[in-house]
């Protein structure tokens, strides 16, 4: 097989014993309803992102409605809240698995719940395709788990080249959220930027919800790092930002990855967070065609310019409803369409699927200039 999904954590293979007995059924929806499952994080830590999953979600299923639905029938999101925990995300791939009317799932957004859930999908035969998942643990997580976010080594590389190469630091601080995600970041920062020459001076984890970084900062004025690299989301990295002026580390660059566009990030940290740069797929100022449709539709019904994770998950619907149409309502067929796609444009930039079903996409890179996300180079 295309992936070692096998070999994935004892909690999601446990769970497969019950997907198991849905997966001797067939696929398909009722007679005017196609239904598509949706598993994100609704409460919990990580609410914020899961609440603009949903909502890119069902903006592009209101757009496909508005304009005929698919073959005239009307698509329908089916939402299950896996609290950003994986024990409840494998609960909720069961659920989702064993209705046979849900033909693919958008989800998960942890990395760890999309392992908790992927063996369930795979046994299932039912496609997964995540909007947020970047651990490179992903990669091996089965023939129906696909994501439209790259992995973290491919922001990492290009993250490192920019930080050092380009930028010339040398003596790297990394700062991470205790999770896979953080770690994953924060690994691959550390090999990307020594294999070009530069050294981590500090390596230091967080518990995400922190609000206190003094000690951390502490270390990382000691350490005489000159670049500073997060591997969190936006509420802690405005945090750190702030604290960093309080601190007498206002000077030091802030690096990051997409998991920091959004609009909190500037509305948290105001001024503190001018000048952070970062990599990532989508700006609501790109020229992209796809990009502009999208961000002019989610303000018109949402009254607020989208994050990234709202764009991702836009994508990821797009490509399932795009699967749907054209391969039927069948579930190993759309998992067959959605491995060959190749170049399909989106919100997010042009994606392809490698053959593990990781999308291969060129990030951009962007820098906060007077409180707005600005594109420095394509």
């Amino acid at each position: 097989m295309r992936k070692t999904w096998k070999k994935l954590a004892a909690l999601g293979m446990a769970a497969i014993m019950t997907a198991g007995l849905a997966a001797c059924g067939g696929s398909g929806s009722s007679s005017d309803v196609i239904k598509i499952g949706l598993a994100t994080p609704l409460t919990g830590a990580s609410a914020q992102d899961g609440k603009a999953i949903q909502n890119g979600v069902n903006l592009a299923v209101k757009m496909k409605n508005e304009a005929g639905g698919i073959n005239g029938k009307t698509i329908e999101v089916v939402a299950e809240d896996d609290k950003g925990d994986s024990s409840e995300a494998a609960t909720v791939a069961n659920k989702l698995a064993q209705d046979d009317s849900i033909l693919a799932v958008v989800g998960h957004f942890n990395s760890s719940c999309t392992l908790a859930g992927a063996p369930i999908y795979n046994n299932a035969g039912v496609v997964e395709i995540s909007p947020g998942s970047s651990s490179a643990a992903v990669t091996d997580a089965g023939d129906y788990t696909f994501r439209v976010i790259t992995t973290d080594a491919v922001q990492g590389q290009y993250l490192a080249d920019w930080c050092v190469n380009e930028l010339g630091y040398k003596n790297v601080a990394i700062l991470y959220e205790n999770n896979d995600y953080g770690l994953g970041l924060a690994d691959v920062a550390e090999t990307e930027t020594g294999k070009l020459g530069a050294k981590t001076v500090v390596k230091e984890a967080y518990e995400v919800g922190s609000t206190d970084f003094s000690t951390l900062l502490t270390k990382v004025k000691a350490s005489k790092a000159d670049v500073l690299v997060i591997g969190g989301l936006y509420n802690e990295t405005a945090l750190i930002a702030k604290q960093m002026e309080d601190n007498g580390l206002g000077d030091m660059q802030i690096m990051g990855v997409d998991a920091i566009y959004s609009g909190a990030l500037v509305d948290l940290g105001g001024e503190a967070v001018n000048g952070i740069k970062l990599t990532a797929y989508f700006s609501e100022d790109s020229d992209n065609e796809k990009s502009q449709e999208f961000v002019k539709a989610y303000q018109e019904e949402y009254g607020e310019v989208p994050g990234t994770y709202a764009a991702y998950a836009y994508d990821a619907t797009l490509i399932v409803m795009d699967a749907i149409e054209n391969a039927g309502e069948d579930r190993a067929e759309i998992q067959k369409y959605i491995s060959k796609i190749d170049g399909f444009e989106g919100a997010t930039g042009v994606a392809t699927f490698d053959q593990n079903g990781d999308v291969i996409k060129a990030p951009l890179r962007m820098e906060i200039q007077d409180g707005k996300f600005t594109i420095v180079e394509k």
